[in-house]
């Protein structure tokens, strides 16, 4: 009998030993698995303002701090995960390697892949040239004067003055000796002198045809000499402006015309690849940048914050933004697709952006 009892609490004890040993490391490797669940995957790429690395490796900037402050109104934790350029950062997201991305344009593109949060900020493409100094643009009038198109503007005007100087001066030669006369050659230089003046409309007064034919060949000249001067001013301002817009960008219709760069995989690129416009793809903003200033191309289009804010910290005095934007979108907290935390991290970035926190940051990185 008691043999029988000891074979029964040895089946026992052996079948729970069993049963601990099949469940308890399950259960402690679905804690883990929640654990690491809990704790997001944040994707960033270096992209000032939006996305800074400080001397010491920590992340900042407009959207990060954004980022920051949603995380600690969820109370969740997370970590940063740097991508060397846009687009194995959007793969990771479609890819669910990431769980968040702090700052995406809301784009059509991505519905069916992306989710996104709120809109915090309106944006919108803008163009990078090259700073145009005082100097530059006075050394384009120099060279635009004695282009070949208003010399031979002025050597027009210089045959016609001889030509009509030498009528009047035939007029004028035998009864206006004291103003056309003095021999042939001064004769013919008085008339000369008097054709410029008229037709340049300064009109001295020091002389004047007295014959009916020189009169009337006066009133001929005079009539055709506005028009003339009209069109030679229109050649000498219409010369003025080529030069001064050759090869520069002042507008988006410019862009057809010139070497442009934009991000791979960006907003910007996606943009101009489907408004026909050749595109130089580039990593980043700081790359694109250099290359205007290296004279490698001649513009880049970027996103209005973001180019304002490099050029200003690191391209000041060489590069410019084109007044104006196109394209303008919204910037969003982009996701996982269906992802759950959309809705919590809407609440959280609404309630963010009622505190002065939020000013703040504005008024630091954007305005």
């Amino acid at each position: 009998m008691l043999s029988n009892h000891k074979a029964i609490c040895i089946i026992g004890c052996s079948m729970l030993w069993f049963w601990l040993l099949l469940f308890f490391p399950a259960t402690a490797i679905s804690q883990d698995e929640s654990a690491a669940q809990r704790k997001l995957l944040v994707g960033v790429v270096v992209a000032p303002p939006a996305y800074m690395k400080t001397a010491n490796n920590q992340w900042e900037g407009f959207s990060v701090e954004i980022w920051q402050a949603v995380a600690q109104y969820l109370g969740v934790a997370f970590e940063f995960r740097e991508f060397s350029s846009l687009e194995p950062l959007l793969t990771a997201l479609e890819k669910k390697e990431i769980n968040v991305i702090p700052a995406l344009a809301v784009s059509d593109r991505f519905v069916s892949t992306i989710d996104f949060s709120q809109s915090y900020l309106k944006s919108g493409l803008s163009i990078a040239v090259p700073a145009e100094g005082t100097d530059y643009r006075w050394l384009n009038v120099v060279k635009s004067i004695f282009s070949l198109q208003i010399l031979k503007a002025v050597g027009l005007m210089f045959l016609m003055s001889l030509i009509v100087g030498m009528i009047v001066w035939s007029f004028e030669k035998r009864e206006n000796k004291e103003m056309f006369g003095e021999g042939n050659v001064k004769g013919i230089g008085h008339g000369i002198w008097w054709a410029m003046v008229t037709m340049t409309t300064v009109g001295y007064g020091d002389k004047a045809p007295k014959t009916m034919g020189g009169r009337i060949f006066a009133i001929i000249w005079m009539i055709f000499s506005i028009v003339f001067i009209a069109g030679f001013t229109a050649t000498i301002t219409t010369q003025l402006t080529l030069t001064e817009l050759r090869g520069k960008v002042h507008g988006f219709n410019d862009l057809y015309h010139a070497r442009v760069g934009s991000i791979s995989g960006s907003e910007g690129f996606a943009f101009l690849a489907k408004k026909g416009v050749a595109v130089i793809p580039f990593e980043n903003s700081q790359d694109g940048l250099a290359a205007i200033a290296g004279k490698r191309i001649d513009a880049f289009v970027q996103d209005e914050k973001i180019l304002q804010y490099l050029i200003k910290k690191e391209f000041a005095g060489r590069l410019q933004v084109i007044g104006g934007t196109f394209d303008e979108y919204f910037v969003s907290i982009a996701l996982q697709q269906n992802s759950p935390l959309r809705k919590p991290i809407n609440q959280s970035l609404l309630k963010f952006m009622k505190t002065e926190s939020w000013n703040e940051l504005l008024n630091r990185y954007i305005k």
